[in-house]
């Protein structure tokens, strides 16, 4: 327990750090039993989160230990840890190049780089728009949760989650790492995107790490056939 508390402090102050959230934006969560959840508290910038700050909330996000309040996005943390039980961490923030694109309707939908493919995966969609705090919104990310571990969320950022917070936090830099790449390549002339010959090599590779939706047991062509 020790060592998670040490974790979301540390992560919510590089959140902070590497400009992801501003004012009281954004939230972390760690698991930390079955219905249990060690997380930030709302209206507190990362930058200032102590330990004692810390709070634990059960499966519906209600205050179990603590002094300072729950935050009302819980559900968006709760929708992830209950359709994948491999996901120990979530982190949801606003990276400012992956949020850019959230705002122009855009994900990262085909794969530039060989290291993505292994890393995050080929593709990280973007989540249709629904108004925060709604079942619409929860709703809208089921379907994409079994296959990704990083989502653009239309106008609201960035969620990523992992087996730790590290996972988490790391797969978020990556995504925002990639947004900025693109941003700064599409004024330059025509993206050559990565094509499915050469994808597939990569996606062995991530397989053999425990990575991605294949190691979980789904089909390469259930995971990745809209890629074709």
């Amino acid at each position: 327990m020790r060592d998670k508390r040490d974790a979301i402090v540390d992560y919510s102050k590089l959140v902070y750090e590497k400009g992801w959230v501003a004012n009281h934006e954004g939230n972390l969560s760690t698991r930390i039993s079955e219905n249990q959840y060690l997380a930030t508290p709302t209206s507190f910038s990362k930058r200032d989160v102590t330990e004692r700050d810390l709070i634990v909330v059960d499966k519906e996000g209600a205050l179990v230990r603590g002094f300072r309040k729950p935050f009302s996005e819980f559900a968006l943390h709760k929708i992830v840890y209950q359709s994948r039980p491999d996901v120990g961490a979530v982190i949801h923030a606003h990276p400012p190049h992956s949020t850019a694109l959230s705002i122009v309707g855009l994900g990262l939908e085909r794969p530039i780089l060989c290291e993505q493919v292994v890393s995050i995966g080929p593709t990280v969609p973007l989540v249709p728009f629904a108004i925060p705090k709604t079942d619409f919104f929860t709703a809208a990310l089921i379907p994409y949760l079994e296959k990704f571990d990083v989502l653009i969320l239309e106008n609201h950022g960035v969620i990523s989650c992992g087996v730790n917070l590290e996972q988490a936090f790391l797969r978020m830099e990556y995504c925002e790492s990639l947004a900025k790449i693109q941003t700064i390549a599409s004024p330059l002339g025509s993206i050559r995107y990565l094509t499915w010959d050469e994808i597939q090599p990569l996606l062995d590779s991530r397989k053999k790490a425990g990575l991605g939706p294949e190691s979980r047991g789904l089909s390469r062509e259930y995971s990745y056939g809209y890629l074709r």
